[in-house]
């Protein structure tokens, strides 16, 4: 079972325009990954009383290009709501391979609960 106690990254939370972001790596977590590249952002959007959290990828400015031809990274939700999954999946290449969504569900848990805290303005996870 999952303690919100337990450190789940060692990473410093930054702030990407409005939004409360942190870098996260595969290699640091002791969860099971749930996304299919290995670093990326984790990102609390506050809405209201609810709270979105979403997994993107990050671009070099190469990759990005020039404005007029740009790239966007690619996001997904992070959340254990089957609908809200279901309904947000457009990058789904972004998520690790699963064979059920139980399976997503379950990978994506602990990783919309560090999300959450950055909403809160919590720095350490």
């Amino acid at each position: 079972m999952l303690s919100l106690a337990t450190p789940l990254l060692l990473v410093s939370p930054t702030l990407a325009g409005a939004f409360p972001e942190i870098v996260i790596r595969k290699a640091d977590t002791q969860h099971e990954w749930a996304f299919s590249i290995d670093e990326g952002t984790l990102t609390c959007v506050p809405l209201g009383a609810d709270r979105f959290v979403f997994f993107g990828e990050i671009l070099t400015p190469e990759e990005m290009g020039e404005i007029g031809n740009m790239k966007l990274p690619r996001s997904v939700a992070v959340t254990t709501n089957p609908i809200a999954l279901l309904a947000t999946i457009e990058d789904k290449e972004l998520y690790a391979p699963w064979d059920s969504l139980e399976t997503l569900v379950k990978r994506l848990a602990p990783f919309e609960a560090m999300g959450a805290k950055l909403c809160d303005g919590q720095k350490e996870f």
